[in-house]
């Protein structure tokens, strides 16, 4: 058997969605070759798409053991281990993976969203402590390096201000939201976080001003659920 011909094989099977094909292909190079990193990158893939999670992280378990380089493996197993509800391992291999490429997979270039995915990651696994931390690394080290993935500036920044929320630093969330606001590339959740943070900052009459520079010019009049609950805090700021 030719691994490298056979390999190739799966890849196209994974390519047009057969999957189960693709995995099949891999069960038998694996046992020719049962080190051959490349198959289990590959069968794990497959076993994602398939929902098949257990079976996809078993896969890159494995991987990491035979090759801890082989590119992208940490992302899909830190993908893995969050579906399955290991988020704080998830987060630790994010970052891991984060920390090794300073210049974005494949030198791609800084990615703030990937950053912002991995102090979500141990937002959501509960630990804000070092979900602010990894931010902090990111806002010193990394974002003047961005050029690439410019349009995600403000991703990071709606995950700290969402933590400062959390942790009942307000000031500090005004502050960063205030900044976001700064930039050419902000989205519509980055007004909503700013008067957000200017109400819980006690800025009433500010925070009315900018809902109704919103609505009237970035939401064409509409006001959506998130606007109608900021109304409802500003009165019960009263």
């Amino acid at each position: 058997m030719n691994v490298e011909t056979e390999i190739i094989k799966a890849i196209d099977y994974s390519d047009n969605e057969e999957y189960q094909k693709a995995i099949d292909v891999c069960n038998e190079i694996i046992k020719v070759q049962p080190d051959y990193d490349r198959a289990y990158f590959e069968r794990g893939v497959a076993y994602w798409n398939l929902y098949q999670d257990q079976l996809a992280g078993d896969d890159f378990k494995h991987l990491l053991k035979l090759n801890p380089e082989y590119p992208g493996v940490k992302d899909w197993y830190a993908k893995t281990l969050a579906k399955l509800g290991n988020l704080k391992t998830s987060a630790d291999l994010k970052l891991e993976a984060l920390r090794e490429n300073p210049d974005g997979k494949f030198g791609m270039g800084v990615s703030p969203q990937s950053w912002a995915e991995c102090a979500e990651a141990y937002y959501k696994a509960g630990d804000l402590e070092k979900a602010e931390a990894v931010l902090t690394e990111y806002f010193s080290e990394y974002k003047n390096k961005v050029d690439k993935y410019i349009n995600y500036e403000t991703t990071p920044s709606r995950v700290l201000i969402k933590i400062l929320f959390d942790e009942k630093k307000v000031k500090q969330a005004l502050e960063v939201a205030t900044d976001a606001m700064q930039s050419q590339y902000k989205v519509p959740k980055d007004y909503e976080l700013f008067i957000e943070a200017l109400i819980l900052n006690g800025q009433l009459e500010k925070a009315r001003e900018e809902i109704k520079n919103y609505v009237d010019k970035i939401q064409g009049g509409y006001e959506n659920d998130n606007i109608l609950r900021l109304k409802d805090l500003i009165e019960n700021q009263k």
